[in-house]
């Protein structure tokens, strides 16, 4: 019985010419700079925690001292009353997630092509790239619950053009909280262009050689055309503090592996890789009240229709602001910078199969 399911890379599907030019090796165009810009901090005490038993993880809380309690009056006449602390408890829900790819000793040998090497040195890549989607779908649903939308939120779903007072009314969102002081702000390219065009981007030359930082409002300006833009230009922008989103990863025993089936197909082997996971908005919880089944996290995730997380305590902790807006659509460049579609395209060989069809090859 075979060992190794699903679909290996058949390069050997292509016509084979009588001068076959070496493989070129492709790269996704995702930058994944949002999740690359210090957004996200390694959270020291779920780290930990992740490989021990369980779906989630229940931290408890002492709750910091109740400021609005007036002193007491102090003579020989009235005894002090004592006063408690409370407690609270919030948790993180693990996700557990597996990816494999894997190819053919036939296929191999018959393109020369080194399909092992290309699938070993693009996995790291192919895991960022999944954490930046789920950060996006983080930042989304944290922001459906609606104490933290009132809060932390501006103008989504009332988007107006942008312009610097609205920019001001989004940072209020802040307060006058000294520590997770926000940084940076996240915007899709067409957005840098589109404040680029009205001059409302600052440049610092760091040294002599390198690229300039461009800033606004004292904010550095952070490209990734993951941040939502509709056809229509109504886009959003994350202004963050750093480390505002905690996250943590950890790879269980045999969490790396090489699998061989010497019969199937020729002879196949894949490479598998599996992990445990954790990413939330810092200052939230995951609120189970919501979504009470943790085995089914990832999958709630990824749908984004659930308010899976909730303030652990004090909404003032979480360090990250969405303003909502609107870009001159001129800017806008559908299968660019838009989002709800693939910025890819894979062209297909001469003899691919299109799915469309009966089966037959494609002309």
């Amino acid at each position: 019985m075979s060992t190794i399911n699903g679909q290996v890379t058949d390069l050997s599907a292509n016509f084979i010419p009588e001068i076959w030019l070496d493989y070129l090796y492709e790269l996704t165009t995702e930058t994944n700079a949002f999740l690359n810009s210090g957004i996200i901090k390694n959270d020291a005490t779920m780290g930990p925690m992740l490989l021990q038993r369980g779906y989630y993880a229940t931290r408890p809380h002492v709750q910091h001292i109740d400021t609005n309690l007036n002193s007491q009056k102090w003579d020989n006449k009235h005894d002090i009353t004592v006063n408690a602390l409370d407690s609270f408890t919030d948790n993180q829900v693990k996700i557990y997630e597996a990816q494999a790819f894997g190819n053919s000793d036939f296929d191999d040998l018959i393109t020369g092509a080194k399909t092992i090497d290309q699938i070993t040195s693009q996995f790291a890549t192919y895991w960022a790239s999944i954490d930046e989607k789920r950060l996006m779908q983080v930042l989304k649903i944290a922001f459906m619950n609606e104490t933290i939308k009132a809060a932390k939120s501006f103008h989504v779903g009332a988007e107006a053009e942008f312009k610097a007072e609205d920019f001001v009314k989004a940072m209020a969102r802040m307060g006058d909280v000294s520590a997770g002081k926000p940084n940076a702000m996240a915007v899709n390219s067409a957005t840098y262009n589109f404040m680029l065009s009205q001059n409302l981007i600052d440049f610092t030359q760091p040294s002599v050689g390198a690229l300039p930082i461009g800033s606004y409002n004292g904010l550095a300006i952070v490209q990734d055309d993951q941040v939502p833009l509709t056809v229509d230009g109504k886009t959003i922008a994350y202004i963050f503090a750093p480390g505002s989103v905690d996250y943590s990863i950890a790879t269980p025993a045999n969490g790396v592996t090489v699998d061989r089936d010497n019969l199937k197909q020729g002879g196949i082997q894949a490479i598998a890789q599996k992990r445990v996971a954790t990413i939330q908005v810092a200052g939230t919880s995951a609120d189970l009240s919501v979504h009470s089944q943790p085995d089914t996290w990832k999958e709630a995730i990824d749908d984004g229709t659930e308010a899976l997380f909730k303030p652990t305590n004090d909404v003032r902790n979480i360090s990250v602001i969405e303003y909502g807006f609107t870009i001159d659509k001129d800017f806008v460049v559908p299968g660019v910078n838009t989002t709800g579609g693939s910025k890819t395209s894979t062209p297909k060989s001469a003899n691919s199969v299109d799915s469309s069809t009966d089966g037959t090859k494609a002309k």
